[in-house]
């Protein structure tokens, strides 16, 4: 199980929120591609990151500090996701050389594209899975649809998706632990990999994780910017 680093994006600051919340923003770096040298020092791989702004609009919007990232870094894997919902941002992030996009609201609400770019794009788009009480969210989770994360991973299962990263929105920044029920209630249906996000605060907590067959990775987030995880030290135990 690989522990992946989390740069959300807002305002081109590396930030953190709380269940999603805009309000709850708390800036740790004024320049994301710090955080990106700060956690491929520890020793990252693959880092995880997200346009939060594009979420709520739709389209990219921290185009820059993106690309920033992308040519200081060219050797790290870098996935990302939030605001891709059209086949032309797909294609701005290919160009600037992003190895996975993370495709969330595009899966419910637009499935013709949904299918093109996992057709287009093989064995490179992770589906993003964001629900409360199991049921999905979309539009930067402002909206909860009435579809179970488990039945839409159901419709997509002979469709060429790399993984699948499941977020519990009320576990996400929370630092409580994450929805294990859930989460493993998911890798237990999918016969894709499965990523998890939200709420991870401690080493027993990955350790947990680990246990779940079909469990590829786990996002990490505020745990690491709060220093109750060390990078370096998961990564030497988990990414084996």
């Amino acid at each position: 199980m690989i522990p992946i680093p989390a740069i959300d994006i807002q305002n081109g600051k590396c930030v953190r929120l709380q269940k999603g919340d805009l309000d709850s923003t708390q800036v740790y770096f004024e320049d994301p591609s710090d955080a990106a040298a700060h956690w491929i020092e520890m020793g990252a791989k693959r880092i995880h990151l997200v346009d939060l702004d594009g979420a709520h609009k739709g389209m990219t919007v921290n185009l820059s500090a993106i690309k920033k990232i992308r040519e200081k870094f060219p050797d790290t894997i870098l996935q990302l996701g939030g605001g891709i919902r059209n086949s032309s941002v797909l294609r701005i992030y290919d160009d600037l050389g992003i190895n996975y996009f993370i495709l969330g609201s595009a899966a419910l609400d637009n499935k013709k594209f949904f299918f093109e770019a996992c057709d287009t794009y093989l064995e490179r788009i992770i589906l993003g899975l964001d629900a409360k009480k199991g049921y999905v969210s979309t539009e930067a989770w402002t909206k909860t649809s009435e579809v179970l994360a488990t039945d839409l991973i159901m419709e997509f299962e002979d469709s060429p998706i790399y993984q699948i990263i499941y977020t519990d929105i009320d576990k996400d920044g929370m630092m409580n632990g994450p929805n294990f029920e859930e989460t493993k209630k998911l890798a237990d249906v999918s016969k894709f990999p499965i990523i998890a996000s939200g709420g991870i605060s401690k080493i027993e907590d990955l350790e947990k994780l680990s246990l779940y067959e079909n469990i590829h990775g786990a996002i990490c987030g505020k745990a690491l910017y709060e220093n109750s995880l060390n990078l370096k030290e998961i990564l030497e135990r988990f990414d084996k």
